[in-house]
């Protein structure tokens, strides 16, 4: 009983804390973890972005994460937009055949917040989506 590590995640079932637990879960079994994570702080450093997140889409259970601190509602308007992306995919993509889903690794969507912040999603494959949060100021100096 001395070797086992024990973590213990308070969650509700009125807010995303029960997502954000399982992605702290899921995270201790990525061996892979801190290379992503030093891959998403060297993109946050070099772009003028706030946060960043790797999702899973199906779950919304994030995978990585840049090194700042997770925030309760920026990780809550991640999930929000991962729904409405992949319902507006749904009703408007464009498929070949009933097997291939709408949203692909063409898929994108940016969607401005009347407080100035910018949340941005980048489809990485059919799983896994880049998710990542900026202030409006640096989203309208972005590059070329």
């Amino acid at each position: 009983m001395e070797n086992i590590n024990l973590s213990l995640y308070l969650t509700s079932i009125y807010d995303h804390s029960i997502f954000e637990a399982f992605s702290k879960v899921v995270q201790k079994l990525i061996p892979q973890l801190p290379t992503l994570e030093n891959l998403l702080n060297i993109f946050v450093s070099n772009s003028a972005i706030d946060k960043a997140f790797l999702f899973d889409v199906a779950s919304k259970i994030y995978i990585a994460t840049d090194s700042s601190p997770v925030d309760m509602q920026s990780y809550e308007l991640c999930c929000d937009m991962i729904d409405v992306v992949i319902d507006a995919s749904v009703i408007y993509g464009l498929r070949d055949d009933d097997d291939s889903d709408a949203f692909d690794n063409q898929s994108g969507s940016t969607i401005c917040l009347n407080n100035g912040t910018v949340l941005c999603l980048r489809e990485v494959n059919r799983f896994l989506a880049l998710l990542f949060i900026l202030r409006e100021d640096s989203f309208t100096r972005q590059g070329k």
